[in-house]
């Protein structure tokens, strides 16, 4: 069933325009169709539409299910080629992630200022909607720009992992992370020149703790998406 985040107004949804034509044109929706509403608190409900033009949907009653991590994940990642930025965006939203942080490492291929970050931001969100959407979630993630490493200081977690390629090896540290709960946990992947050594440096000065993500030196979004299904199969055991 498809799922939509939407404002409510007493018992009525109110969906944006794009997700009016989605419903529409793409879905083809009729009377009586049932869809999944997702309302500003992050509070799920299934939907009923009573009219069509002009379109009506009532709430007809609460989803109780939750599908979010219980514990926040964030993710720092460095700045890469527009499409794997991308690609990074709609993977960490289906994992789980709630929080996604683009930096600008010192080996980036690609760079950008702060204004060039807000001019791509709706892209971004659309980008993380549209997954949070199809994968049924209750938030779509904060996406989030450091200008440099840094910056990140003011989004760490109560646990904060380091992917580096140095530690490249058997992923017991990786696995002993989930042996304690934890409220959150963040984990940083770099560009795909890897990180300079001053910002290994200051990753480890800011109590970071370094793990492997197996033998092979991997490509910076295939880190990514692995060590979030990582983090996520262990959270949801």
């Amino acid at each position: 069933m498809q799922r939509y985040f939407a404002s409510l107004f007493g018992n009525e949804v109110i969906l944006k325009e794009d997700d009016v034509f989605h419903l529409m044109k793409v879905m083809r929706a009729k009377n009586n169709d049932k869809i999944e509403i997702v309302d500003e608190n992050g509070k799920a409900y299934l939907a009923r539409i009573i009219q069509i033009n002009p379109l009506r949907i009532v709430i007809q009653e609460p989803i109780l299910k939750n599908s979010e991590l219980d514990t926040k994940v964030t993710l720092f990642f460095a700045l890469a080629k527009s499409d794997k930025i991308d690609f990074v965006i709609q993977k960490a939203t289906e994992l789980g992630a709630s929080r996604i942080v683009l930096f600008e490492g010192k080996r980036s291929i690609v760079h950008f200022s702060k204004d060039d970050f807000v001019r791509k931001y709706n892209r971004y969100h659309n980008i993380a909607k549209e997954a949070a959407e199809q994968c049924h979630r209750e938030i779509i993630p904060e996406i989030c720009f450091a200008p440099t490493i840094k910056d990140i200081e003011s989004f760490l977690a109560e646990v904060n992992l380091f992917a580096y390629e140095l530690d490249a090896g058997k992923t017991n540290d990786f696995a002993s992370i989930f042996n304690k709960r934890m409220n959150s946990l963040s984990i940083i992947v770099g560009p795909e020149g890897g990180f300079d050594e001053k910002e290994a440096d200051y990753l480890l000065s800011k109590n970071f703790k370094t793990i492997s993500l197996g033998k092979r030196i991997l490509r910076c979004e295939t880190a990514a998406v692995y060590a979030l299904s990582v983090i996520a199969f262990n959270l949801e055991k």
